[in-house]
């Protein structure tokens, strides 16, 4: 099943807002934009994925996406929820028949993880990854593109079920070390650390 793969990203002087305990302003933003790098690069490397689209307002990553390769999707600024229906209206434009959200910030990220997620997906068909707390979404893959709304935010894992539910399409949940850990904390941070510090 092919699929248009986005990778939305905020503006770079307001992501990652709560990790300024630990990083200065000059290196959030560059972690964003390495972290943006590299997951385009692990979708590229993904035979399913036909398109992929940088999701975001801020004009600089909009200049580097197309550095990178890929599209940019301008979001207006409105909402992550608002910027996927952007996403979900662009795949069905395409004519292609899945959308795949992968959040920017997953640095442990990799291709086994993106082809899993697809090889569970069926249509109709919700499959998510939720986040190490069990309550976010890291990861969500629809088919047909707009089988559901977004419903990103606090608890998004439930309220994307209860969507799948309402739908009455398949739901499957992914739980995987490449996709529960997103960097959004100091503690996330030093987490990222130790793993990569036990990979040694």
């Amino acid at each position: 099943m092919q699929v248009l793969a986005v990778v939305p990203v905020q503006r770079l002087e307001q992501a990652k807002s709560r990790l300024a305990p630990a990083l200065e302003p000059a290196a959030r933003q560059a972690l964003v934009r390495e972290l943006a790098e590299r997951t385009i690069r692990v979708l590229r490397s993904v035979p399913a994925v036909a398109v992929i689209g940088l999701l975001t307002p801020d004009p600089s990553l909009a200049s580097l996406a197309s550095r990178w390769g890929v599209r940019t999707l301008r979001d207006a600024a409105h909402g992550l929820n608002d910027a996927v229906r952007l996403a979900q209206a662009e795949a069905c434009r395409l004519h292609l028949p899945a959308l795949l959200i992968v959040l920017g910030d997953l640095p442990l990220l990799d291709p086994h993880a993106i082809r899993h997620a697809l090889t569970l997906l069926e249509s109709p068909g919700v499959v998510l990854a939720p986040d190490r707390h069990g309550t976010g979404t890291n990861l969500l893959a629809l088919a047909p593109p707009d089988v559901i709304a977004p419903a990103f935010g606090p608890f998004s894992r439930w309220r994307h079920r209860r969507a799948a539910a309402g739908a009455r399409c398949t739901i499957r949940e992914l739980w995987s070390r490449a996709l529960v850990l997103d960097l959004d904390t100091p503690e996330d941070l030093a987490l990222v650390h130790r793993v990569r510090e036990g990979e040694r």
